[in-house]
């Protein structure tokens, strides 16, 4: 089983050198049929989950990332069925949950409302209900899972929010061979007087004040959260340098954009990127990966890297 992420994060110095990358393939937890992005071959569509599958096993197969996030359903195909982390060193990851802030079906108004944790037992059956979650994960030899968690500044919605991650991340630091890793997402709401700076002092304060709440055994491997300016993530990465902090990528602009994102993140002490739409959303997203990840090693600035990417579209054209 692939062990390449839990190499890294046991070698300060290799983590340094080389952050980690995640392949973010998780996207139909949140989104739909039309969540998946889009392929030009033999025709112009939305990928299927079919082709989907096949990403990630060419992605997996390419052998560039140190990580692949993916839904319990398809941990379950790739994982278990295929074994197809048996002869990697990429590590595999399982989504843990999905609050209701990343539930984007067409015409849904979820994104709109302070998120809410989606699990279906009460807090008294957390020690059951969390066994039950892991359980999959460890049946298809997979041994880090993802909790996603939003905060809004609302006492009521945040409060029942943290409340299920610290007794999730109380369950699960007893389980032994299994670890998690956090993922902390912007306000979904609009919060008046916050821009996207404060927005993010916001949240890297609420991440602080979380991790006190838990014992080293408790703690995440490390934490996906949103980059918003260098001055913030400065400040949360040094703060606390026991806490290996990560960038999502958010919503696809373009390759150049994404290149610029990896450099900053990792120039201003991030160790992990995990990109879904990012890298989904290319023409090429092997040949964008290997680029990504020449960015994350110090090889290549994003200006370079987004030269080479496009060289090698270019070549492909021919």
């Amino acid at each position: 089983m692939g062990n390449r992420i839990f190499e890294k994060l046991a070698d300060t110095e290799l983590l340094a050198k080389s952050s980690i990358l995640v392949f973010a393939a998780d996207p139909l937890a949140s989104a739909g049929i039309k969540g998946l992005g889009q392929v030009q071959h033999p025709k112009p569509h939305y990928r299927t989950h079919a082709e989907f599958l096949q990403l990630q096993r060419d992605l997996a197969a390419d052998g560039q990332l140190d990580g692949l996030l993916m839904t319990p359903a398809d941990a379950e195909t790739l994982a278990l069925d295929e074994n197809l982390f048996e002869s990697t060193p990429i590590t595999p990851i399982v989504r843990m949950n999905s609050e209701t802030a990343i539930w984007n079906p067409r015409f849904g108004v979820y994104t709109s409302r302070p998120s809410m944790p989606f699990q279906t037992v009460f807090p008294e059956d957390m020690q059951r209900y969390c066994e039950n979650l892991i359980g999959p994960a460890l049946d298809c030899r997979v041994s880090l899972g993802l909790y996603s968690i939003t905060l809004n500044n609302d006492p009521i919605v945040d409060e029942r929010m943290l409340q299920a991650y610290v007794q999730f991340a109380h369950v699960v630091g007893e389980i032994e061979g299994f670890d998690h890793l956090l993922e902390v997402f912007l306000p979904n709401v609009k919060l008046p007087g916050m821009d996207e700076e404060k927005r993010g002092m916001y949240v890297a304060d609420s991440i602080v004040r979380t991790m006190s709440y838990l014992r080293k055994h408790q703690r995440p491997r490390f934490i996906k959260t949103a980059y918003t300016t260098a001055d913030v993530w400065t400040e949360l990465c040094q703060f606390d340098t026991t806490l290996v902090i990560g960038a999502l990528g958010g919503p696809r602009q373009n390759a150049r954009s994404t290149f610029a994102l990896a450099h900053n993140v990792v120039q201003n002490g991030g160790r992990a990127i995990l990109f879904g739409r990012t890298i989904f959303g290319e023409d090429d997203p092997i040949s964008f990966v290997q680029c990504l990840r020449r960015v994350l090693d110090r090889e290549f600035d994003p200006q370079t890297a987004h030269a080479e990417y496009q060289k090698n579209l270019r070549t492909q054209t021919l």
